[in-house]
């Protein structure tokens, strides 16, 4: 359960790292956005969670095959992830986690291209997605409009 969940983190890490390179909204903007796009946004998001437990999966068991262990991986990869961390390894492991972490930068680009394809076909452009997930990092009234149109949703 602790090798999920700390995949769980690295995807959403890779995921969240790509939304803030496609971001050009200030965080301290204020975005309006309307009942029809918010229903785009609620539609996209299950298919989207669909793509992220898929890539979760996927990136899970290329880790396992590559013979890493997962408490491992996750430690080299914290190491590269922050100044302050350090690892220590040898060039073969170094040189096998590289590999890896391309291996699985390029899963990241297939997914993310699932993604832009149902961001897409909900009729919103990848940049107004975007600032539309910003504003729902920080906008609590946005959120609880979110939210009651998921629960809409499933019911």
């Amino acid at each position: 359960m602790r090798f999920l969940k700390s995949f769980k983190t690295l995807v959403v890490c890779m995921a969240t790292i790509g939304a803030c390179a496609f971001s050009h909204v200030n965080a301290q903007e204020q975005v309006e956005v309307s009942d029809a796009e918010l229903t785009k946004i609620a539609s996209a998001f299950q298919d989207i969670q669909k793509v992220n437990m898929e890539a979760q999966q996927q990136v899970m068991k290329t880790v396992e095959e590559s013979g890493f262990e997962a408490n491992r991986f996750n430690e080299m990869y914290q190491a590269t992830a922050s100044p302050e961390k350090t690892v220590d390894a040898s060039d073969e492991e170094k040189e096998r986690f590289g590999k890896l972490m391309n291996e699985i930068q390029q899963m990241q680009v297939g997914f993310t291209e699932q993604i832009e394809e149902i961001i897409s076909n909900e009729g919103l452009s990848m940049e107004r997605y975007q600032a539309i997930a910003m504003a729902l990092q920080s906008d609590t009234e946005l959120q609880g409009r979110l939210r009651t149109m998921l629960t809409a949703q499933q019911n």
